[in-house]
């Protein structure tokens, strides 16, 4: 790995995903379907990226990545925050405060060393599964991290199967969580720190409460971590069945919307000192990954813009990458003036 990549790296991931929301909608014939907002402060310089495959060993890629642009003229590549592959593999990197990673594996140790910042382009090019990922990182490759930046960062990876895991890095050991989106091993749900394991105890006490004789349940409507994911949590138990692919899709965004944060000084932010404003969502995503499509909006224009990756060129081996700002000029409202129509 090249020192300046390490150097990029450093300097914007530790503003990468202080506080992000993460979830899987409930299995549906229409498709598999999750979604996830990237909460920061004040910076909103992300960029999509298609990474076409440099060889037949690998696979194309839509990916997004912070402050891409600053980097393109002295060519140096950036870690992904979030993206999905021709396959349907998905990864999205999320803060989890007082991670550990493991150490380095040094040259005659018997796995190779995979810095946190590349996990996803690590992943998107090699994989199919969650599965196939957890294999290499049980087998094959270990990651590891700095000690002295701020670069607490778990995954979330899903696929077209509707399968998940959580990998998280406590203690300097990589901690693999499956996620059945089946109320048990977890609720396909994802947000910040305690660690994921903390959460699925959460609901299920929670659920536990529900339970009782004469419950009083709070219902919590702040954008804390533990807030965030117990809210996802309710919301999606009371979705209506889709009756389609686009119906699914609006329940993603519907449930993006209980998490959302607006921009300002909003309270009740797992904001650190000296943010500023606190966090508010920078964007936010839909991965459809029966059809390998990207919907996603930013926090300047709340329509939704899509992306298939059947459309990027991702299956040509070595063809060029392209990129559009997240942030960008696209229409941010329909005119239906012209829609109209006379009242007889």
């Amino acid at each position: 790995m090249r020192g300046l990549d390490v150097l990029a790296a450093l300097t914007a991931l530790p503003l990468c995903a202080l506080s992000c929301s993460n979830v899987l909608l409930p299995p549906s014939e229409h498709g598999v379907v999750h979604a996830r907002t990237m909460d920061l402060g004040s910076w909103s310089d992300f960029e999509l990226i298609a990474h076409p495959p440099a060889s037949t060993e690998e696979f194309g890629y839509l990916g997004v990545y912070p402050t891409a642009s600053r980097f393109h003229e002295i060519g140096v590549q950036m870690g992904v925050a979030a993206g999905m592959n021709t396959q349907g593999l998905s990864c999205d990197m999320q803060t989890l405060l007082k991670t550990k990673y493991p150490d380095q594996p040094t040259p005659d140790d018997d796995k190779e060393g995979v810095f946190v910042a590349f996990v996803c382009e690590w992943a998107l090019k090699n994989f199919q599964t969650t599965k196939d990922v957890k294999d290499a990182l049980k087998n094959t490759h270990t990651v590891w991290g700095p000690t002295k930046f701020s670069f607490d960062q778990h995954f979330s990876f899903r696929d077209a199967n509707g399968n998940s895991i959580v990998v998280e890095f406590l203690d300097h050991e990589t901690v693999i969580s499956e996620d059945k989106n089946d109320g048990k091993s977890g609720f396909g749900i994802m947000t910040n720190e305690p660690p994921y394991s903390w959460h699925i105890e959460n609901v299920k006490h929670y659920e536990w409460k529900k339970g009782l004789a004469a419950p009083i349940i709070e219902a919590p409507g702040a954008f804390y971590p533990d807030h965030r994911f117990i809210r996802l949590h309710n919301l999606k138990g009371g979705l209506e069945e889709p009756k389609s692919n686009k119906d699914l899709i609006m329940n993603a965004v519907h449930l993006l919307n209980s998490v959302t944060i607006p921009p300002g000084l909003i309270m009740g932010t797992d904001s650190g000192e000296g943010e500023g404003e606190g966090d508010h969502t920078i964007f936010g995503m839909v991965y459809d990954h029966t059809e390998n499509v990207v919907y996603y909006r930013s926090y300047d224009n709340q329509s939704l813009q899509r992306v298939r990756l059947s459309d990027l060129g991702l299956d040509e081996i070595g063809g060029a990458k392209k990129f559009l700002p997240i942030v960008n000029d696209q229409k941010w409202f329909i005119d239906s003036a012209r829609s109209f129509r006379r009242i007889p």
